[in-house]
């Protein structure tokens, strides 16, 4: 493509298009690419706004600093974190590379990108995931709900939190399963029974079908509602009468619920796949089995498990 043509705000739009439909065809998740999209509409509107820029050859490493310090001002925090910096200089420099590699005069943008990412702070990541005690409160309400009350939405609950607490599903994947990517598996126990169910996921982080494994006594009660209910090919996660999964955050707000009813603090669902991963931790002590179960690409992330919490060097020390 021809670098300039039109001035620079048109020829910034005209990249822009290129690069985001090249961005479609890569694999990227949606939410990065909607990322990709919210952070490049930002410079476009302040290309816009910048009088003095006359082409793009005149976007360089001051440009983008100036850039940054125009949307730190008008955020609702006084300064960006390290984290948003660094992921606004990834698709500043993403966005540009791609410039510098398909435009005919070769011209290049690399070099404007030296020295911009911020240090790395090294810290240990703080984990958070339920108490025993809190993990058993929620399994008995939720147990106590389907007995006295067994409405549709308190079989969907159940089963959603079961899932991501015992196979360390994550939402998404959870709100994606259909009947028939619950199958039972050919693992059998000392007595010759199949106790395991094999999750097969379509829709993963990875963009690659995934099998997870669940004890079939965690969830027989709800999957046999649920095949009571719907056809193989159904979504499990839905409302009667409709065909589409409920939605993340209305899943969200009222699992938030439920935490509240019983005192527990809100700390987001991923906090169930989190204490999915450290009861096998610590049960197992085995992080390669840690890593298949929670599909990480890269042991590097099951790392984060390894390290012992004030709670269990107490508990060892007892």
């Amino acid at each position: 493509m021809i670098l300039e043509r039109n001035g620079v705000l048109k020829d910034y739009k005209r990249w822009l298009k290129a690069y985001m439909r090249s961005a479609k065809h890569r694999e990227i998740s949606d939410n990065s690419f909607l990322i990709y999209e919210r952070v490049l509409t930002k410079l476009g509107k302040y290309i816009k706004k910048q009088k003095d820029i006359k082409n793009m050859k005149e976007i360089d490493t001051e440009f983008f600093f100036s850039f940054l310090e125009y949307f730190e001002k008008k955020s609702k925090v006084d300064t960006f974190s390290t984290k948003t910096k660094t992921l606004y200089i990834s698709v500043l420099k993403s966005f540009f590379v791609y410039i510098s590699d398909n435009n005919e005069e070769f011209y290049t943008y690399e070099n404007e990108f030296k020295g911009m990412m911020p240090k790395k702070i090294n810290k240990v990541k703080k984990l958070t995931y339920l108490l025993d005690s809190e993990t058993e409160t929620i399994l008995d309400y939720l147990k106590e709900r389907i007995i006295n009350r067994g409405g549709h939405y308190d079989y969907i609950y159940s089963f959603g939190i079961k899932l991501m607490l015992f196979s360390g599903l994550r939402i998404s994947e959870v709100l994606n399963l259909k009947l028939e990517n619950i199958i039972i598996s050919e693992l059998t126990d000392s007595n010759g029974i199949r106790d395991f169910y094999e999750l097969h996921l379509l829709d993963t982080k990875s963009k690659e079908d995934q099998i997870a494994l669940i004890k079939a006594i965690n969830i027989e009660t709800e999957l046999n509602y649920f095949k009571n209910l719907w056809r193989e090919d159904e979504y499990i996660f839905k409302g009667k009468g409709k065909i589409n999964p409920i939605n993340r955050s209305n899943f969200y707000v009222s699992v938030n619920k439920i935490l509240k009813i019983n005192n527990i603090k809100n700390r987001g669902l991923h906090i169930f796949r989190h204490t999915c991963a450290m009861q096998l931790f610590r049960k197992t002590g085995n992080l390669l089995v840690l890593k298949e179960t929670l599909r990480h690409s890269d042991i590097k992330t099951t790392m984060i498990y390894a390290h012992a919490q004030k709670r269990d060097i107490a508990e060892a020390m007892r």
